[in-house]
C-alpha cells in the first residue's frame, strides 16, 4: 500500500500561498506609490492655486502708490511661501507613508519565508489569527461593515 504524496503537495500549495502574499506585497507598494504621486500632485496643484489666488488679491488691493504695491507682493510673496511650505509638507508626508507601507509590505513578504509548512491538520485559523494575519484586510473589512452598519441604520 502506498502513501499518497503529501509532502509534495503540501509543499506546492505553500508555494502558492506564498506567490501571492508576494503579489499582495508587490500591489500594496505599486498602490503606495501611485497614492504618493496623487497627493504630491494635488499638494502642487493647490500651492500653486492658493499662490495664484494671493496674486490676484494682492493686484486687485493694490492701489496707484508703490507702497501699496511693495505690501501687496510681500503679502503674496508671504501666502505663496507659506502654501510651499504645507505642500512640502504634504509631499514629506506622502513620502514617509510610502516607505512606511513599502516597509509593512517587505516585512508582510519576509514572513512568507521558503520554510516548511504546517501539516494540514494544522492549518486551521480562527477569525482572529486571519486578522492578525492580514491587519489592512481586516481594516478594510471591519470600515465597510461600519460604513453599511451607518448606512443601514440611518434608513
Amino acid at each position: 500500500m502506498t502513501q499518497p504524496d503529501h509532502p509534495d503537495h503540501e509543499t506546492d500549495k505553500f508555494h502558492e500561498v506564498a506567490d501571492a502574499a508576494r503579489e499582495k506585497a508587490t500591489e500594496a507598494e505599486r498602490l503606495a506609490a501611485e497614492k504618493a504621486a496623487e497627493v504630491r500632485r494635488i499638494a502642487e496643484q493647490k500651492a500653486a492655486e492658493v499662490a495664484r489666488r494671493a496674486q490676484e488679491q494682492a493686484a486687485r488691493t493694490a492701489g496707484d502708490t508703490e507702497a501699496a504695491t511693495a505690501a501687496a507682493e510681500r503679502e503674496a510673496a508671504e501666502k505663496a511661501a507659506a502654501a510651499k511650505e504645507k505642500a512640502a509638507e504634504a509631499i514629506r508626508q506622502a513620502a514617509q507613508r510610502t516607505g512606511e507601507a513599502t516597509e509593512r509590505a517587505r516585512v508582510a513578504t519576509d514572513k512568507v519565508s521558503p520554510s516548511a509548512p504546517e501539516p494540514v491538520a494544522q492549518q486551521r485559523t480562527s477569525l482572529a489569527d486571519a486578522a492578525r494575519r492580514r491587519p489592512i484586510a481586516a481594516g478594510l473589512a471591519a470600515l465597510a461593515a461600519f460604513v453599511l452598519w451607518r448606512v443601514l441604520r440611518r434608513r
